[in-house]
């Protein structure tokens, strides 16, 4: 429980007004960020990852943003139900932004199950870089190296997550995974 605690205090959208003014692609590269955390996780650690994903599966149908909810889900549900918020978010500089829901979603329940496969993961993180046609060249090359995690050596783990954490506090807002991720680099 103390995880679910953790993971509630520390989100970065704690209510729906946070959001107001951001653009899609913003929302988009957030997600991929996060998605990216949670591959590093499942690489890491099964445990973390698999209540993180099963958090997630118990509102499985992306219906609407809930305080209730880690910061992923609420990513996903802002993308999946763009058109409901656009009134938060301007959705008019890129409106192709877009997820292949299925592949999330089963990638997703695999992980709250205990199953993780790295390959089925990257192949679904690849097809969003396609969607997410704004991304920073430096989220790109962290999914490339991200892919091939069990082929990397330790030291380039550590250098891998620092990037990633250097990348979420861009913005200068730290989401739920960001002290997680921390914790891997101490």
């Amino acid at each position: 429980m103390s995880i679910l605690q953790e993971l509630n205090e520390s989100r970065m959208y704690k209510r729906l007004e946070q959001i107001t003014g951001r653009d899609l692609n913003d929302i988009a590269e957030r997600l991929f960020e996060h998605l990216l955390a949670l591959q590093i996780f499942a690489n890491i650690d099964r445990g973390l990852a698999s209540k993180y994903a099963g958090t997630i599966m118990r509102q499985q149908q992306f219906d609407g943003f809930r305080t209730s909810q880690p910061d992923l889900y609420n990513l996903i549900t802002l993308i999946l139900r763009k058109d409901r918020y656009s009134y938060v978010i301007d959705t008019e500089i890129d409106n192709t932004v877009s997820i292949p829901e299925l592949r999330l979603r089963r990638n997703l329940r695999d992980l709250a199950r205990g199953d993780f496969n790295n390959n089925d993961y990257s192949q679904m993180m690849l097809m969003l870089q396609r969607k997410f046609t704004e991304l920073p060249g430096q989220l790109l090359q962290l999914r490339r190296q991200i892919s091939v995690w069990d082929s990397l050596p330790a030291t380039e783990h550590k250098t891998i997550i620092r990037r990633l954490l250097m990348q979420m506090r861009e913005r200068g807002m730290q989401s739920d995974f960001y002290y997680h991720l921390s914790k891997f680099v101490q």
